[in-house]
């Protein structure tokens, strides 16, 4: 255990425990997003401090830019765990880093033909798919696009847009049984009742 620099109260463990000298006990590491983090008080101020830098600090007596894991484990601040480095380092190490492509399921519109597949952001249908993929818009080069696990999502939407399209046709025939909207909204509704057949039939392994 060694004692914590500019917090003479506190010391920290190597395996990344925190001690209170005036409590005389291990003091509680609340987790975060980014890691965990401790409350230290020195002088009747409060101070929040990230505990992977603080064990870092004190047992290796100096204060980089980045504390980081080696394994990946934000909640694992075990010294031998932690590498310090530059900003610059830790970009030049995530962009070094191989990327992993998400697989997406692609419906044929035409066939109901269902393939997965991989669109990286260099591809020239990256962008378009990906607002498929995002609910901005139900297709893209007439197939269906959501990721495995995620076809519901995609035909509750469809079935919003039926609910919304039969809504506006009554509310039309009685206000305005001429409108010119009418075709309209009958072919949206006629469309969106057919990409829900197609989507219904969808086996997904």
């Amino acid at each position: 255990m060694k004692q914590i620099p500019d917090y003479p109260n506190y010391a920290v463990t190597k395996d990344g425990r925190v001690w209170s000298y005036n409590r005389n006990k291990f003091i509680y590491c609340y987790p975060r997003e980014t890691g965990s983090v401790v409350i230290l008080y020195y002088e009747g101020l409060k101070f929040i401090k990230l505990v992977r830098r603080l064990v870092f600090e004190a047992f290796k007596g100096y204060s980089p830019e980045i504390v980081t894991h080696k394994d990946g484990n934000v909640f694992n601040n075990k010294l031998e765990n932690l590498v310090g480095m530059s900003r610059a380092e830790l970009n030049q190490k995530v962009c070094a880093r191989p990327r992993k492509v998400r697989p997406i399921c692609r419906v044929e519109i035409a066939t109901g033909k269902l393939d997965l597949i991989e669109v990286r952001t260099k591809d020239k249908s990256y962008i378009k798919i990906r607002q498929a993929v995002q609910r901005k818009s139900l297709t893209s080069g007439g197939c269906f696009y959501y990721y495995p696990g995620e076809k519901e999502e995609l035909v509750a939407e469809i079935k919003a847009h039926i609910t919304t399209n039969q809504l506006s046709l009554e509310k039309l025939k009685c206000c305005d049984p001429y409108s010119p909207f009418i075709p309209v909204i009958k072919n949206h509704l006629k469309k969106h009742k057919k990409y829900l057949e197609i989507l219904e039939k969808v086996k997904e392994e």
